[in-house]
């Protein structure tokens, strides 16, 4: 129903999601193409003096190459939206390497055939997830023909996926099963979402033998299962299963059999009583055992018992870039306004706040217990899976403000911006500081008196006036409903509704975080929760500062301070507050 407008449509001009975007894309920019391609070029027998990468690039780390993918695909990303040449050249010097790196039997990869060899022997033991490092590579290479025209990738993308289609056309059943079945905890075969790219190489190319292997990666221990109503999500490794929903999700757009639908409106269904106030999921397993799985490992655990989860290890920044995916896939089925607030909170208090406000780059986890300290990737030297899908992420930031359907747009976040309606031939300029003042200003421009639908949601409105005026709004299925003719430099005036909120941690209801509207507030430092503060009356005894950026004190406490999640870069913070006074245990400091 409602789809995003493309990255070239939309143009951010705020100052929090603009800058970090920017920090990403000066990184990618100055980064030494000959280091990025190193181990491709060593794995192929070319030889390379470049400085090797460090962290999960390092020459002999499983993962090697992930990253790459990611890199291209943010290059092609930020390329296309800005018309930079600088990265469009980039991206295809790094297309011409692969292709000097790929071997004639259509494989390409930093790390050596052979451990293809090992998981098809062992099946889940002595190699770390290579078909999860063949996604990133073809996913970068599909990315660069869609964003930038580039038919050699495409070639390279569509050989890769041949070359597997060719691997396991040899492979039992069971075999495949057994390589591809990840349910036991930190699973080292997790295979990322190679299904879904395998998908859209099939849209592309229309070949059978595409569509036959993304059909391979869609496992029936989860799809069935959840098609069934059965929620099977207990225990599973949280990032290796959202891509499955993605791929299935999209699998229903290509057949129609809508058992792949059904399974994913019971699968988010599912998540949703695992996730936290930031929108985001994944912690500690239920069947963690001490010494073999780590606390803070990446995993679901029961529904709406998330009262042991704070181990400073939940909150994965990769789920919050995959779940956001499935949300705009959910939103286009059926426009329902629970979608967009969820994608709205994902992308404050998961997404933007996963990066650094100094360098862009990524956390890891993004613990929300007390005193946490966020983490952040290094340049060179550490490239985790979230570094990566980090970059990324940035490079897309401004999608998921503005939507779009026949002659309406929706209007989801209040970040400044300016879009592109190319259908209506309008653009519309929005100016707002939210959350720091809670008004929004809209300017349209057109060359004619233009109709068109204003969407905005329900509970984020106060009023709205056009060019001064008060007006008169239709209300269904949660939106306020704009209709109006508009003449050139016309101006809409929203007045933005946002009220204090305290969010239960799930299964654990003394255990709250609290929210200004959909932001995310944390409490910065340490100071201790006086006897007067409970969970009845907290809300009441905060007290708005009067500070240019939003920030909030309590009551006879000035010295405690929340401020929103994503604003915290060194500071010691909590978010999730036992506010019986009693502190939850996990972090470096007690209340």
């Amino acid at each position: 129903m409602f789809v995003n407008f493309k990255l070239d449509e939309v143009k951010l001009t705020d100052q929090t999601f603009a800058c970090r975007r920017a920090l990403v894309k000066s990184y990618i920019s100055e980064f030494n193409v000959d280091r990025l391609m190193h181990n491709f070029k060593i794995n192929a027998g070319i030889p390379s003096n470049a400085e090797p990468l460090g962290g999960w690039e390092d020459g002999e780390c499983g993962l090697r190459g992930h990253f790459v993918g990611h890199f291209l695909s943010a290059c092609a990303k930020f390329a296309f939206a800005d018309q930079d040449g600088l990265l469009k050249s980039k991206a295809s010097a790094i297309v011409d390497i692969m292709e000097l790196c790929a071997k004639p039997s259509g494989y390409l990869s930093a790390f050596e055939e052979e451990k293809l060899d090992i998981l098809e022997f062992e099946e889940n033991r002595k190699v770390w997830a290579p078909y999860y490092t063949l996604h990133k590579i073809m996913q970068g290479l599909v990315d660069c023909y869609s964003y930038l025209g580039n038919s050699k990738s495409l070639q390279l993308a569509v050989n890769l996926a041949l070359y597997i289609y060719r691997r396991f056309e040899k492979l039992s059943y069971w075999k495949i099963d057994g390589i591809l079945r990840c349910t036991k905890l930190n699973p080292v075969n997790e295979f990322g979402g190679i299904g879904d790219t395998i998908y859209t190489l099939y849209d592309l190319t229309g070949d059978d033998r595409l569509f036959q292997l993304a059909n391979k990666f869609d496992r029936m221990y989860f799809v069935d299962t959840l098609e069934a109503g059965h929620d099977i999500l207990e225990d599973l490794h949280a990032n290796t299963h959202l891509p499955m929903v993605i791929a299935a999700m999209h699998r229903f757009s290509i057949s129609g059999e809508t058992k792949y639908k059904e399974m994913a409106i019971n699968f988010y269904h599912f998540l949703q009583g695992r996730t936290f106030a930031n929108g985001n999921s994944s912690s500690k397993a239920t069947a963690y055992i001490q010494g073999s799985v780590s606390e803070k490992s990446e995993h679901w655990g029961g529904f709406g018992k998330l009262g042991d989860a704070l181990t400073g290890g939940e909150s994965e920044s990769c789920c919050a870039h995959n779940t956001e995916k499935i949300l705009e896939r959910l939103l286009e089925w059926s426009g329902a306004v629970e979608y967009l607030e969820h994608l709205e909170t994902l992308k404050y208090n998961a997404v933007l706040n996963s990066a650094s406000a100094k360098t862009g780059l990524s956390q890891y986890h993004q613990p929300l217990g007390h005193c946490a300290i966020k983490k952040f990737s290094e340049p060179y030297n550490s490239f985790w899976c979230c570094t990566a899908s980090g970059i990324e992420a940035m490079s897309e930031i401004q999608k998921n403000i503005w939507f779009k359907s026949e002659g309406t747009i929706l209007l989801n976040a209040f970040i400044s911006s300016t879009v592109i309606w190319r259908e209506q031939k309008a653009v519309i300029s929005q100016t707002s500081e939210f959350p720091n003042n809670p008004t929004s200003r809209l300017v349209i421009e057109v060359t004619e008196p233009t109709s068109f639908k204003l969407l905005l949601k329900r509970q984020a409105i106060k009023g709205i006036k056009i060019n001064g005026t008060p007006i008169d709004v239709m209300e269904h299925n949660g939106y306020i409903i704009v209709e109006h003719t508009y003449n050139n430099r016309d101006i809409v005036d929203i007045d933005i509704h946002a009220d204090l909120k305290r969010v239960p941690l799930q299964g654990s209801e003394d255990i709250s975080a609290v929210m200004y509207g959909n932001i995310l507030l944390a409490q910065v430092g340490h100071q201790r929760i006086q006897e007067d503060i409970t969970d009845s009356n907290l809300l009441e005894k905060f007290i708005q500062l009067p500070t240019v950026d939003l920030a909030f004190s309590v009551e006879g406490h000035r010295e405690m301070k929340f401020i929103p999640l994503y604003r915290v870069e060194e500071e010691e913070y909590t978010v999730y507050s036992d506010w019986t006074g009693q502190a939850i245990q996990h972090g470096r400091c007690s209340l």
